[in-house]
Order: C-alpha cells, then sequence, then structure tokens
C-alpha cells in the first residue's frame, strides 16, 4: 500500500447491523431448526462492506448486556425505556453470532457503562491518531456526530439494502451544521427511538436552523431573546431537558478499552474455521462464494487444479464434524460409443453454455460431444439412447436436446439436484457443488461428471434407508422429468395481436380511472406511490385511520388495509380497479408477447423442486398465476389459442384437496357426502346451521365453502370473518361447531404436528417428505407457520403426488393413440391440445384416468371443458 493510500480500520456496531440482520431474515433456520436469519444477515452485511472497502483491519463494537446503559440510566432512569425486548431466538444467535467472528478473525469489544458507538467512537479517535482511517457500520445516527476528515460512516437506513454513506462533505450538505454539531441537534430535537427528550414541540427542522444560526446549545439559551415567542416558551420550558439530552447523546470518546490493531488485522485469504463455520450454520450460497475464492487463490499459486478440492481440514472442522470431501476428477478420453452397453446407467451433463454434452460410462471417464454441428446419425445419439440416464438438472439438458431434434434417452434413471430435494425438500441450495460440498468448476467436465456420479452414490444409498421416498422417486418424480421437458418444448401459441389491442384498451380504461380518481382527490398524485396516496386518502380526504397500520413512512395503503376501508368513498374502489388493471397490463399484456419464439409460442419452465410440497411451480413466464377468477384475468388467457383446426380440452379435479382431507383424516361422513355426490358446501351448511338442505341460504353456503377450505390453511376466527363479514365472535362460534362437525379432520390436524414433533418429518400417502424443524421454533410466528405447514404438507402433497401419475399415465396413453399432446398444467389441472375431431375421445381419456389413476375410499371426480382458446375451458 502506498503513502498516499492510509490504511483502513472497519468498526462495525455489532447489535446493530446484527438486528437489521434478525428483521430481515426472520424465518431463517438451519434443518435442524436452529435460527441463524440475524447472523446470515450481519454475514451478507460484513462482507460486502469488506468487499468495497477492502480494510486493512476489522473489529466489531458491541453493548455488553445489562450494564452498557448503566451511566445514562443514571443521568435519565428512563434512558431507552420505551425499548421492547427481541423475541427468545434473537438471544438464541448471539452466542452463533459470537462464534462467527471468532472465525472471521474479528476482535470483538464491549465494556460495562459504555454502548457500542461510545466503543466506535474512541476506536475512531486512537485509529486517526495512528494515521489510520475508520469506516463505522451502524444504523444508530448518534455516531454522526464523530464525522471528520478521518472518520466516515455507512448508516443502514432500512433493512439490509438501503445504505448511506456520510463524510464531511455530505453530512453538511445534508444537514447544514457541522457533524461536531450534531449533539446539540439532537439535544433539541430529542430521540424517539432511545427515549431521550429533547425540548417538547422542537422537531429536526426547528432544531438545525437554531444550531445553524447560533452554532452551540449554549448560544442558542444565550440568545433567547431573539427568538420567536412560542419557540422561545417551548425551549425556556425544556431547558432542563435540553442539557440532559446533551449529555445522553455526547459520546463518550474516552472509553477505557484500546483497540490492537495487530489483532484486528485483516487476514489475507479465507480462513478454514471460517468455511467450517458457513457449513456448520448451512449458508451454502455464502460457502460457494467463499470457495469460488479458495480456487482462485489456488490457482494464482500455481498449485495443480486436476482435482476439485475442498478447503483443507482443520481442528475446528474435525470438532464441528465435518467430513472434507476430496473429489476424484474423471478423466477426458475421445468418445467411444462402445463403452456404452445397452440397459447400462451413463451419467448425462452439458456445459453452462449448451455447447458441448458430456457422457459418462463410468466414474473415470468422461467423453465430450459438441452440440453446435450434430449429425443425424452420430454414433453419440445411438449410445446415448441406449440406457437410462443420470444427471443433474436433466429437464435443462433434455430439453436442450429436444430442441436438436435428438431422441431422449428411454428413461431417467436419477437427477442429483431432485434427489436431493426428495431427500430434504427445505434444502436451500440444489446446486451440483453444495450437494456434494466441494467446488466444482460448471464448466470443467470432468470436474462435473464425477461430482454427478459421487452424488448419485450417496443419494442411492440415503433414499435405499427410505423404501417409500425411493419408490416415489422412481415411479412418479424421475419419470416426471422428460415429460415437463416434452411439455416445455411444446409450448402454447399466444395471440399477441389480441394482446395489443387489449393493451390499448387497457391503456384507456387505466387513464379513466386516473382522471376519476384525480377528481375525487381534487388533485393529480403518482397513485403508485404508497405515501402520496396515503396523504391523499388519510390527510385530503379524511378517511378515518383507526385500525390502519401505521410504518414509519406513514399510514399503509395495502390491499388489506383498503379492505378495512371499503365503502367509505369510491375511490377505494377505483384503486382496486386500477391496480388490477396496471398489474395485468405489465405482468402479462404487455410482458407476455415480448417472450415468445418465432412461432409465436410461449414455453413455460416448470420445476419439482421449489414446493416442498412437490406441486410443480411455473416461471419464465409464469403461466400457472394468470388470474382466473375475474373477467379481466380470463381475457388475457383467451390470448392462449391452439393451432389451426385444433381445440383445447381441459380437464380439472374437483374439490381435490378437501376430498383428500376426507381419506387422510378418515372423515367416513365426509367420504360419504362425496361419494353421493351431495353438493359438499351445502351439507357443511346445513349441519353446520342445523337447517334442511332446502333452507340454506347462498351466504350460509358461502360462509361453508370459505371454511371448508380454509381449515386445511389453518384459517382462523379472524380470517374467517375478514372473508366472510361475519363478527369474530360470529366466525369463532361457526369454526367450533365446524370442528364439532368435522372432529376427525380436527384430530387428523392435531395428530400431523404431533407427528411433525415426534418424527421430525410429515409425509404424503407415496412417502414424499417434509422436514418440520420449526415445529420446535422459539418464534410463535414462525411455530405457528410450521404448524400450518405441516397440516397443509401431506393433503397439498398428496395431490401434487396423484396428479403427476395422471400426467405420466396420460402422456403414454396420448402418445399411443396419437390423439394430442398436454402443453400445460396449472394447479389442479391439465390443458391438452388435439385436433377438434379428437376432443370427445380426449375428453373421455382425461376424465377416465384423472378419476382413476389410484384406488382411494373416495371419488376422484374430474370437470372437462372443450373450447377454441384457453378462456372458454
Amino acid at each position: 500500500m502506498t503513502s498516499e493510500q492510509p490504511r483502513r480500520l472497519v468498526i462495525i456496531d455489532g447489535k446493530s447491523v446484527f438486528y437489521r440482520g434478525y428483521y430481515a431474515m426472520p424465518n431463517l433456520s438451519t434443518q435442524d431448526g436452529t435460527p441463524t436469519g440475524g447472523v446470515y444477515g450481519f454475514a451478507i452485511m460484513a462482507l460486502e462492506v469488506i468487499k468495497r472497502l477492502k480494510p486493512d483491519y476489522v473489529c466489531v463494537a458491541w453493548d455488553k448486556s445489562k450494564t452498557n446503559i448503566r451511566s445514562r440510566r443514571a443521568i435519565y432512569p428512563q434512558y431507552k425505556a420505551n425499548r421492547k425486548p427481541p423475541p427468545p431466538d434473537f438471544y438464541e444467535q448471539v452466542p452463533i453470532l459470537h462464534n462467527l467472528l471468532d472465525s472471521l478473525g474479528w476482535p470483538l469489544y464491549e465494556a460495562d457503562d459504555y454502548e457500542a458507538d461510545d466503543l466506535m467512537g474512541a476506536f475512531a479517535k486512537q485509529a486517526g491518531q495512528q494515521g489510520v482511517e475508520s469506516y463505522l457500520i451502524t444504523s444508530d445516527l448518534d455516531v454522526l456526530q464523530l464525522v471528520n476528515e478521518h472518520t466516515h460512516i455507512y448508516t443502514l437506513k432500512k433493512g439490509l439494502s438501503n445504505i448511506e454513506l456520510f463524510n464531511m462533505a455530505h453530512f453538511e450538505e445534508k444537514y447544514g451544521v457541522g457533524p461536531h454539531q450534531w449533539a446539540d441537534v439532537k439535544a433539541l430535537k430529542g430521540d424517539a427511538s432511545d427515549n431521550i427528550p429533547g425540548v417538547a414541540g422542537v422537531g429536526e427542522k426547528t432544531a438545525l436552523q437554531l444550531i445553524s444560526q447560533y452554532q452551540t446549545l449554549d448560544s442558542v439559551y444565550q440568545h433567547l431573546d431573539e427568538l420567536k415567542p412560542a419557540v422561545r416558551t417551548k425551549l425556556e420550558a425544556g431547558k432542563d431537558m435540553a442539557y440532559m439530552s446533551q449529555k445522553l447523546v455526547t459520546l463518550m470518546v474516552d472509553a477505557p478499552l484500546q483497540i490492537n490493531l495487530d489483532d484486528a488485522r485483516l487476514h489475507d485469504g479465507v480462513r478454514p474455521e471460517f468455511m467450517a463455520m458457513l457449513r456448520k450454520l448451512e449458508f451454502t450460497q455464502l460457502l460457494r462464494q467463499f470457495e469460488a475464492e479458495v480456487r482462485r487463490q489456488e490457482k494464482s499459486a500455481n498449485k495443480p487444479a486436476a482435482k476439485a478440492k475442498a478447503v483443507p481440514p482443520s481442528a475446528d472442522q474435525a470438532q464441528l464434524g465435518f467430513e472434507t470431501k476430496e473429489l476424484p476428477t474423471a478423466n477426458a478420453v475421445a468418445f467411444d460409443a462402445g463403452a456404452f452397453a445397452p440397459g447400462q446407467v451413463r451419467v448425462v451433463a452439458m456445459n453452462p453454455e449448451a455447447s458441448e454434452l458430456w457422457l459418462s460410462a463410468n466414474d473415470q471417464t468422461m467423453m465430450s460431444v459438441s452440440l453446435l454441428d450434430v449429425a443425424p446419425d452420430a454414433n453419440w445419439i445411438t449410445a446415448l439412447a441406449n440406457g437410462p440416464i443420470v444427471g443433474h438438472d436433466l429437464k435443462t439438458v433434455l430439453r436442450a436436446l429436444l430442441a436438436l431434434d435428438i431422441p431422449l434417452p428411454p428413461t431417467v434413471a436419477h437427477d442429483t439436484r431432485i434427489g436431493a430435494f426428495l431427500i430434504n425438500s427445505l434444502i436451500r441450495s440444489k446446486e451440483l457443488p453444495d450437494i456434494v460440498q466441494c467446488p466444482i468448476d460448471m464448466a470443467n467436465g470432468p470436474e462435473v461428471v464425477a461430482a454427478i456420479w459421487q452424488a448419485y452414490e450417496d443419494q442411492k444409498s440415503s433414499l435405499g434407508d427410505m423404501p417409500e421416498l425411493q419408490k416415489l422417486a422412481q415411479t412418479i418424480e424421475f419419470p416426471s422429468i422428460p415429460l415437463l421437458a416434452a411439455i416445455e418444448h411444446r409450448g402454447i401459441t399466444l395471440d399477441s395481436d389480441y394482446l395489443a389491442t387489449m393493451s390499448e384498451e387497457f391503456t384507456a380504461k387505466i387513464h379513466a380511472v386516473e382522471q376519476e380518481m384525480y377528481a375525487h382527490a381534487g388533485q393529480e398524485f403518482n397513485i403508485a406511490s404508497p405515501a402520496q396516496l396515503a396523504t391523499i386518502l388519510f390527510e385530503k380526504l379524511g378517511l378515518p385511520t383507526q385500525g390502519i397500520k401505521k410504518g414509519k413512512t406513514g399510514y399503509s395503503t395495502g390491499a388489506s388495509e383498503l379492505d378495512k376501508l371499503r365503502g367509505l368513498h369510491p375511490i377505494i374502489d377505483l384503486i382496486t380497479i386500477y391496480r388490477e388493471l396496471t398489474k395485468l397490463k405489465n405482468t402479462y399484456i404487455d410482458a407476455l408477447p415480448k417472450l415468445v419464439d418465432l412461432n409465436n409460442k410461449l414455453h413455460t419452465t416448470y420445476t419439482l423442486d421449489v414446493a416442498a410440497t412437490g406441486r410443480l411451480s411455473s416461471h419464465d413466464p409464469n403461466l400457472q398465476n394468470i388470474p382466473v377468477r375475474t373477467e379481466m384475468g380470463r381475457a388475457i388467457r383467451t390470448a392462449f389459442v391452439p393451432a389451426p383446426g385444433n381445440v383445447f380440452v381441459n380437464a380439472d379435479y374437483s374439490q381435490f384437496e378437501l376430498r383428500l382431507a376426507a381419506v387422510m383424516a378418515g372423515d367416513q361422513k365426509l367420504i360419504d357426502d362425496f361419494n353421493s355426490d351431495i353438493d359438499i358446501h351445502l351439507a357443511t351448511a346445513a349441519d353446520v346451521y342445523g337447517v334442511p338442505l332446502e333452507q340454506v341460504t347462498k351466504d350460509m353456503r358461502r360462509n361453508a365453502k370459505t371454511i371448508n377450505f380454509g381449515v386445511l390453511y389453518g384459517m382462523s376466527p379472524h380470517g374467517l370473518s375478514i372473508a366472510t363479514g361475519m363478527t369474530r365472535d360470529q366466525a369463532k362460534d361457526f369454526i367450533d361447531a365446524y370442528f364439532t362437525l368435522r372432529a376427525p379432520i380436527k384430530v387428523y390436524m392435531d395428530s400431523i404436528v404431533q407427528q411433525g414433533l415426534q418424527q421430525g418429518y410429515v409425509s404424503t400417502l407415496f412417502g414424499r417428505r417434509r422436514p418440520t424443524p420449526d415445529l420446535k421454533s422459539s418464534n410463535f410466528m414462525v411455530r405457528e407457520g410450521a404448524k400450518r405447514a405441516a397440516i397443509n404438507m401431506p393433503i397439498q402433497g398428496t395431490e401434487a403426488d396423484l396428479m403427476k401419475m395422471a400426467m405420466l399415465s396420460l402422456e403414454e396413453k396420448l402418445v399411443k393413440t396419437g390423439l394430442g399432446e398436454q402443453i400445460l398444467q396449472v394447479h389442479d389441472s391439465i390443458l391438452v391440445e388435439c385436433p377438434a375431431q379428437n376432443a370427445v375421445a380426449v375428453s373421455e381419456l382425461l376424465k377416465e384416468t384423472m378419476e382413476n389413476i389410484y384406488e382411494l375410499p373416495v371419488k376422484l371426480a374430474v370437470d372437462v371443458a372443450v373450447g377454441e382458446n384457453w378462456g372458454d375451458v
């Protein structure tokens, strides 16, 4: 480092940054339920700062528990008295954070009677005396008084993403005073977050004006006679509080601790102890970043790179129980078709640019073929089609092969990405390096192939200990991979001209709604701005704020809050209409035409490893979320059309989840009602309200329908009252009556939670598992969310399993008969495109296959519709 670039010290306000991380990532935990959100947030922020600032030294200042504010409490007993204690799992993470700091080699300082910002000021002062620049990281604005030519402040304004840098110039430009005057400003305006009183009635604007004009607090009080009477009166009445507040906010930079720069020196490279901590905490994304850094360090040191190698083991790693893997690398050899015997499992992978396919007959060798110029009779194509394949994220590979008109292999024997997800559906990363816990260059064929063989063997062993899950993988999950690749490849045609016309219509509608809202408001404003909208609603129009959530930026204008104002002013309904129009236009009407291929087809991507229930999800574009319950949403679906001469046939399971709930809970009464083809919501209403079927009103049936479905998601009396308009007491009585009627479902729900607590997971009818570590969380909200997820998973997961079974059976029959093709799967429905003359046969095939996919005590029902566009079905 040259003499022109001074050394840098970064001082982190530990609890402040940790606090931000905790609330930014409240539900993060390890597989065993250990909460880690605060630690993860701290790590992300701290490491990003290190990356940006490239300091020479790093240390952490900490608020010592119970004694750090003792000296200020002696001045003012109510100091920080309004602070609510964080939840228990906040404190659970503190020792974990300290361990992380130890692994980084960053010293932590704390002292009786001194807060973290006092220590930061002391260390910055000491560093400046040694010619070292200081950068302070905190969310506490008290430290702004420390800004000088050697000390700079990074303040966290919101969460972990909004950061503001204060140096001398920026501070003076923003506040119009100097940093050395900041304590006097706060002495006047106070600080509600720390319960510092200041002068009653004096806000920041007035405080800044006074200090800017008179320079100091003393001078302000020496010139009271020059001030307006109203301000003078406030200052006179609040003089004692002002001077007391000045003492409270002035940082004590004389703290008796001395920073040891040698201890705080930033370590070169990545410490093995830190890597071990990342593994222990399951911070897989961070781990991958630092493993990549290790590789760069190794290469820069001219070390041999023939093997994918993890960090060398350390004593800490051994104590933590981590196994450091050394992954053998396959040898790259020329392609040999004879190496692939018929029926033999072979590994298939593809480089990130999709220009090269890698094939491997064993874990010792890897062969490469080009995908840029494929001859139809290439011998590798025959070899590929001769046997079952193993790979990682094989659907991507298969879709690339389909695009080249290459026949797919007959069977997917194993996919290591899906295998990892099945073994632990809460796993954060399914990327290959994370699964094998080794850094891998994904553009290096031998490394990738060797890693896949390793993961394949490991997962085969794990699945072998779970026979039901192994069967589900082999009969449902892995066979679904080529099916979904085929559905994605087929795509669905989009009428872009139709959407272009719709876009113009929506633009006109949006403009009309805007003008109507402006008329009600008496002025133009930015409807998309929550702050401006809140000003219009609650200040200009004077709508009531009682019961409306309020944040730091003002009253909320979210949909749930606007529902509380429904009927009080016509502008509320207009906001809802405006939001729906703009969302549909921006998300679908204008966006979808940009995503079509040369044949005007959209190709979504389905994922098998996102929803822990096993449900398929769709992205790029998401075709499962196009609204269907509103007229405008259905109008967008009208833009999806079949080829000329074809039609769409849609088959939709009726009340799928509720039927499965009846089976899994053993509710014979509910099963009998379904099997008798009774209107289940009508029957539920009659039973709950105690009236004959013919006396059930529409409102009664609607309430019964709401709770029939809502109960599976843990609907509370509050939720039911909002959904139905009942009072809270009425909703509670209704739920109590419902669970008396559906006692088996209540027993089932309670038993599932107990099962999750006792065995650590819940499962579907076919053995799919979801781990349930959060059932033991000390955080009430996390624990309640885990209960709802545990109760819902066996039902929704069984539904997902049955849906895939139906899709697989249908694909076999449709391919065999040539009647049509599956092109979409959305929630409980399957969409098939077929020639118009085949519509009746396809309808019968869909209904018969889906209703009889598995023998259950309850009858499955499927509704079928035929149309000339998706909106019609």
